[in-house]
């Protein structure tokens, strides 16, 4: 008996983390929000002992802030934050991308059913399912690595950027551009071209982080004084 209220708690936990991060995905819950504890336990018909934890989990990954004696707020980022984050997913993006497996005719297939999901999206006036295809898209062609360390990482700083995410798919031209530059990463997996990879997704990466990353930022926060020196 002792188990079987284990396992709900737990089910009940990992249901309010999966319908919290979709709210904040999709810009319901904005940076800076209070999550009002009362609301959302009676929103989903759990006791506070499970959104307690759930909340104590989202906040261990950055998507929320803890506040003593006021409570969780959805996390908001300061545009150096938001470079940081970039610069991290430049990187470890990169790595997954060097290190995957070409893609099965199965695998391309689905990749290219999610982007036939998203184009039947990106024109009509209630698009948000765009976010979870376009997160669904995106984790498909990274698992083709086996840097499965690297993937959970990856993962989890996708979570911390999600809402911004969001914001930038909110503008039509992003949402047809983005399906565009998902086709030309998917042909090049396609056609197995290692050249063509790397351009389609750093092209998709840089105009994904543009109006989310200030323009500027990377040039000022690599100026360093002129007394201070790096490291060797």
């Amino acid at each position: 008996m002792k188990s079987r209220k284990a396992d709900q708690n737990n089910g009940a936990v990992e249901r309010l983390q999966r319908e919290l991060r979709a709210r904040i995905a999709q810009g319901i819950l904005l940076p800076g929000e209070q999550i009002r504890q009362e609301e959302v336990a009676e929103d989903f018909g759990v006791s506070r002992v499970p959104l307690r934890e759930a909340l104590t989990i989202l906040a261990d990954q950055g998507l929320l802030e803890h506040h003593h004696n006021r409570g969780y707020f959805v996390a908001k980022r300061m545009p150096e934050e938001l470079y940081q984050l970039h610069c991290m997913l430049d990187l470890l993006e990169t790595e997954l991308i060097k290190s995957m497996d070409w893609p099965t005719k199965d695998e391309v297939s689905e990749l290219r059913s999610l982007n036939r999901q998203m184009t039947a999206l990106a024109n009509r006036p209630d698009w948000t399912d765009m976010i979870a295809l376009n997160r669904q898209f995106h984790f498909k062609v990274f698992g083709l690595s086996h840097y499965q360390l690297i993937l959970r990482e990856v993962e989890r700083l996708w979570t911390m950027t999600d809402v911004y995410i969001a914001g930038k798919l909110a503008l039509v031209e992003s949402r047809l551009r983005t399906i565009q530059e998902h086709n030309e990463i998917v042909d090049a997996l396609a056609a197995r071209d290692k050249k063509a990879l790397a351009v389609a997704t750093k092209v998709h990466r840089s105009n994904a982080a543009e109006g989310i990353v200030p323009l500027g930022l990377s040039q000022r926060s690599r100026t360093q004084p002129a007394d201070r020196k790096h490291v060797r």
